[in-house]
């Protein structure tokens, strides 16, 4: 009986055993995986390896199981892209950096199965489904409703070292984020637990991070612009341009940090200013929170070019930054 076997690429060199057998058997249970490797029907270029065996490129890898669950085990399900709706900012062979528009999911997910962006990126990029191939993944992420640049690497050492200097505080992301009212002092850094509502069992309420050391997020900010929004004969409402950078990237922290800090995020539904939101959605059409990822410093993982990208405000926030004259702020 022919046994099925895995070549390993550059973009598997450095992966632990088990890890790239996730990948290459995306439909297999890990618990099955397990199996294969401590029952040693697992070879690599002729010998037996334990699970945290390192890769290198070129190893061949041997499974001893029948080849039609091999093949069935080895099928991504077609998530179809019908649209691309990014716009690229930035691209060359291991690097590719778009910007996102409002309402579009980074991955699939309860209500939006595909079309995601991950999927229109693959699409573009016209992405192979073979076993064991890399395929480009994002670096970090954004949430649906929130528009801005997302990064992606082409292959494993890119999304390897992009992570990396992400979590080593060498790349500078910057939002725009309007709120409500003016913080006070205009320049500062707020070092706050991420309550979420978006937890099962919150009913809308605050709830920690179930717990997890890490929940604190540290968020610097300064008040860019000022400004009082009026329209026709309603009340005047002081609201303010921020520009915020992030050292820690929890869910939900710019909107979790403005609503602690009494200036909650214009548009935001879920932790947001009730009347506001309401306004603006019946004068401006504003629909989400206006937060959007605008700037990007970073060095290239290999080039080593030092990049400073950045993305012009979505179509959906631009009735509001024309009646409240915004602009983007140099820095």
């Amino acid at each position: 009986m022919t046994m099925p076997k895995l070549k390993v690429d550059k973009n598997g060199a450095g992966l632990r055993l088990d890890r790239f057998l996730k990948k290459a058997l995306p439909a297999m249970p890990m618990g099955h995986i397990f199996k294969l490797l401590r029952t040693r029907k697992v070879r690599v270029n002729g010998k037996r390896a334990n699970r945290e065996y390192k890769l290198s490129q070129g190893d061949e890898i041997i499974l001893h199981m029948p080849e039609d669950r091999f093949n069935d085990d080895t099928h991504r399900p077609i998530r179809p892209a019908t649209s691309m709706d990014f716009n690229i900012v930035f691209e060359d062979e291991h690097l590719l950096v778009v910007s996102k528009p409002p309402n579009l999911p980074v991955h699939p997910g309860a209500g939006h199965e595909s079309n995601s962006l991950i999927d229109q990126v693959h699409a573009y990029l016209e992405v192979q489904d073979t076993p064991g191939s890399f395929r480009p993944a994002l670096v970090h992420r954004l949430d649906k409703d929130t528009s801005g640049l997302v990064m992606l690497g082409k292959d494993a050492q890119a999304v390897r070292d992009l992570s990396l200097a992400l979590k080593e505080g060498r790349i500078t992301k910057k939002y725009l984020a309007l709120c409500a009212g003016t913080p006070s002092p205009k320049k500062g850094t707020w070092e706050l637990t991420v309550k979420r509502r978006d937890i099962p069992g919150s009913g809308g309420s605050y709830k920690p991070t179930r717990g997890r050391k890490d929940s604190l997020g540290v968020t610097s900010y300064r008040v860019a612009i000022s400004r009082k929004l009026q329209v026709g004969s309603t009340k005047p409402r002081a609201v303010s341009l921020l520009v915020l950078k992030l050292h820690t990237g929890r869910t939900h922290q710019i909107r979790s940090h403005l609503e602690q800090v009494g200036h909650p995020l214009a548009g935001d539904r879920r932790y947001g200013d009730k009347d506001l939101n309401r306004l603006l959605r019946q004068h401006f059409g504003l629909r989400r929170q206006f937060l959007h990822a605008y700037r990007l410093n970073l060095t290239h993982p290999v080039t080593g070019k030092i990049l400073s990208l950045s993305a012009a405000y979505a179509q959906d926030l631009l009735p509001l930054v024309k009646h409240l004259k915004l602009g983007v702020p140099a820095y």
